[in-house]
């Protein structure tokens, strides 16, 4: 029975230092009641999270994203854009000004990444009425532009065809600059994914080395904690524990000399930008070794070191950056400057943060006195919106305010901020807004972008949509659809921009007088020369030829005429018949 009673029991003790032991950790690792107990350091990087919205920050939140990115980039995507303009501006000339606001802008874009295709179609209407239209193709380098109103074909060229037209045209060319163009353009693009693309082993290895510098290359001589610090929050005195971190020039010399060590020993972080960098280089055919890349990062980190010489071995100056926390929240952050750490008198505040109910001010100050003031009165928080107004002074005098709305639902989105400078007379507003879930379906978007200055204004308007889809159509560019401009020859070229020539003065003039351009077609066609045999000779009349009397004719009867006989005038006749029409 004693056996048993003494089991029980100790099951009991076990319960109540288990159950202890777990309310102590969440006190420890959510609260702030324990604060007192653990490392100043830890408490001071807390804070600073919270003072940031830095919580839970690591490198391998990175493979979320990139997870999503890659799903998202392996598809073929469309969208379609309208944009229209309403300007009112003094100095813009005003027919300009007509056209423009008569006129509508429209684009689709198709992009077909699995066979590397892409279009964009131009169109410039007026209302409902199309005056004209553009078509920008590629195929892998190959690039082709048409335009169904002018011309039957597209014109196309790749970067092949443009260098050995160069080459032929034109002298004392650098064919390895040209070449090396010519690789640039031709080679195929480089995946975003791939060039984005980091592991999660070498996202953890970032978090493991990087995570926790304040801690592991900052003394923890250089944390400081003083309790019930009055400090200004909001125009009133609030009583907070306060958390210094407090870098003379020698202790931000170390930060800084311990940081460098980290990542020129970094081997991972090497072969990563080793890596990227063959990536952008591939197109010009050049290569980067990864001893190359440690020797550049070794260069960039002595000019850091050597920058930093200066103030190594100052240990009265200092630098702090001071946490006033209440009931475990920041209230209020400082970035001071100190001119001698011994007396705390000559601290100066350079920048500081106040977080108020409902508020935010942000001050920049010049010799210790408010300077700038940024106000952020927020009206509505919450995950899935934002709303407030932001108040700009300069030296105590108002400059202007922001009114912006946030708002980012599942399948809606809406962006809203609206300026005010009374001060410059100058007002404008930007409105974006989105509708259904881009992984699900089309989203379709509208808004504008307006501005007011004194007696002018602009405003420009869209809307349009966008999806990401399985397949889209896109042309190929093949000899049936296709003109190379630049396997032409020149009487050839010559020849098909005649063409295009010929039919823009058909059809321009009447599409342009839709968006009040008047053109005619003798404004589009060369200039011809015109030939007459109308002449008039009644002026010869008074010519006074009595000098002719005195010229010696005698040498002509020496000449041989007979070759004339042998003259064929029939193409001359020709000729002036010809300029004649």
């Amino acid at each position: 029975m004693k056996s048993k009673k003494g089991l029980i029991a100790l099951i009991a003790i076990l319960l109540i230092l288990i159950i202890s032991g777990g309310v102590f950790a969440i006190l420890w690792f959510f609260t702030g009641v324990f604060n007192f107990l653990k490392p100043t350091n830890d408490v001071f990087a807390n804070q600073l999270e919270k003072a940031f919205n830095l919580e839970g920050a690591k490198f391998a939140k990175y493979s979320d994203f990139l997870k999503e990115y890659k799903e998202l980039s392996e598809k073929s995507s469309k969208s379609k854009i309208n944009l229209t303009a309403n300007l009112d501006i003094d100095e813009l000339d005003s027919d300009v000004q007509k056209t423009i606001n008569k006129s509508k802008l429209t684009m689709e874009t198709l992009n077909d990444v699995k066979n590397n295709k892409t279009q964009n179609k131009i169109g410039l209407y007026a209302g409902s009425s199309e005056v004209l239209s553009f078509d920008l193709v590629t195929n892998d380098s190959k690039i082709g532009i048409g335009c169904k109103d002018l011309y039957n074909n597209y014109l196309t060229a790749t970067p092949e065809d443009f260098a050995e037209y160069v080459k032929k045209s034109s002298s004392g060319v650098d064919s390895e600059e040209l070449n090396t163009m010519v690789s640039s353009l031709s080679s195929s693009k480089i995946n975003p994914y791939d060039l984005l693309y980091v592991s999660d082993s070498d996202l953890k290895h970032f978090d493991d080395r990087y995570g926790d510098i304040l801690k592991t290359l900052i003394s923890k001589d250089c944390y400081t904690t003083e309790k019930d610090v009055e400090v200004e929050v909001d125009d009133k005195d609030v009583k907070t524990t306060a958390y210094y971190l407090t870098l003379t020039g020698k202790d931000a010399a170390e930060f800084v000399n311990g940081l460098s060590k980290l990542v020129k020993e970094d081997d991972v972080l090497v072969k990563i930008i080793t890596e990227k960098a063959n990536m952008l280089l591939a197109s010009s055919g050049k290569t980067v070794s990864e001893s190359e890349v440690k020797d550049t990062i070794e260069e960039l980190t002595k000019s850091l070191e050597k920058s930093l010489e200066d103030i190594e071995d100052k240990e009265d100056s200092a630098i702090q950056i001071a946490i006033y926390s209440k009931d475990n929240e920041p209230v209020r952050v400082e970035f001071n400057a100190i001119e001698d750490v011994e007396k705390k008198s000559s601290k100066e505040t350079l920048i500081s943060i106040e977080y108020a109910k409902n508020k935010q001010i942000y001050t920049l100050y010049n010799d210790g006195t408010a300077y700038i003031t940024l106000e952020n009165n927020i009206d509505k928080q919450s995950k899935e919106e934002l709303k407030g107004t932001i108040s700009i002074k300069m030296a105590k005098q108002s400059l202007g305010t922001i009114d912006y709305e946030f708002v980012n639902k599942e399948s809606e989105s809406k962006i809203k901020i609206d300026l005010n400078v009374p001060i410059a007379n100058v007002s404008g507003s930007i409105v974006i807004n989105t509708k259904g879930n881009y992984k699900k379906e089309a989203v379709t978007f509208d808004g504008k972008i307006s501005f007011k200055y004194q007696k002018q204004s602009g405003t420009i308007s869209f809307e349009g949509s966008s999806e990401f889809v399985d397949s889209v159509s896109i042309p190929d560019l093949t000899s049936s659809n296709s003109t190379e401009i630049f396997k032409l020859s020149n009487d050839e070229l010559e020849k098909e921009l005649s063409k295009i020539q010929e039919k823009a003065a058909e059809v321009l003039p009447n599409r342009l007088k839709l968006i009040g351009i008047n053109i005619d077609s003798n404004d589009i066609l060369p200039t011809k020369t015109e030939v007459t045999t109308d002449i008039d000779t009644s002026a010869l009349k008074d010519i006074d030829t009595s000098a002719l009397k005195d010229i010696d004719t005698s040498a002509l009867k020496d000449i041989d005429t007979s070759a004339l006989k042998d003259i064929d005038t029939s193409a001359a006749l020709k000729a002036l018949e010809d300029l004649n029409r």
